[in-house]
């Protein structure tokens, strides 16, 4: 698992008015907490959030240093909730949560499909059910994402959840969920394919 450095002001002062002025300035306005952690108000840079963003995946452990005058407080944390504006592109607010490194914890993976079923190349369609896995362990065993190679799975076959293994990684969902299925064509895809060599018969006898 990926740790990221990332620093943090912390603010004494709260509200919408505050708020609109500290994003004017180009810092996000955010909040960290935690079990047993006094929750913290702090402020992000734009700029550096913009930055780290576009160069990391989900479930980032963040080393955030908390400053507050000459003293820096290091903790390791993790991206609760995210609030944008209404049209879902300016941040307007971060929940972070602060995490132990000896503690698990769970989160939501996402699941990341390679190959081409042989299912599918027969006219099959591959049927996700799940695009992410609920999994519970410590922070630095947390996977980026969960890669299913598909390519063996022939029309009927599916993936279930008691199909993973991951050293060190427990999976929340029950076993039995199917993560994808290789269903055959839809009755109209059927029907569509057996009617155009007659279609395409009559045509040539009108001609």
């Amino acid at each position: 698992m990926e740790q990221v450095l990332i620093k943090a002001d912390r603010r004494n002062s709260t509200g919408k008015g505050v708020a609109r002025k500290f994003r004017a300035a180009g810092r996000i306005p955010a909040v960290l907490y935690g079990t047993n952690v006094e929750p913290v108000a702090i402020t992000i840079s734009a700029r550096d959030w913009d930055y780290i963003t576009r160069r990391i995946k989900r479930n980032v452990i963040f080393d955030m240093e908390i400053r507050e005058g000459d003293t820096i407080d290091k903790r390791p944390v993790m991206v609760k909730e995210i609030q944008r504006d209404g049209l879902g592109t300016n941040i307007m607010h971060i929940d972070f949560f602060q995490v132990s490194m000896e503690r698990t914890i769970e989160v939501e993976v996402p699941i990341h499909l390679t190959g081409k079923a042989k299912g599918e190349v027969l006219g099959g369609i591959v049927d996700v059910h799940l695009r992410s896995i609920r999994v519970e362990c410590l922070p630095r065993q947390i996977p980026e994402e969960i890669t299913l190679d598909v390519s063996e799975l022939d029309i009927g076959d599916s993936i279930h959840v008691s199909d993973i293994s991951l050293p060190g990684v427990k999976l929340v969902e029950h076993g039995e969920i199917a993560i994808l299925s290789i269903i055959p064509p839809t009755v109209e895809e059927r029907r569509g394919a057996e009617e155009a060599p007659e279609a395409a018969a009559a045509e040539e006898k009108e001609e």
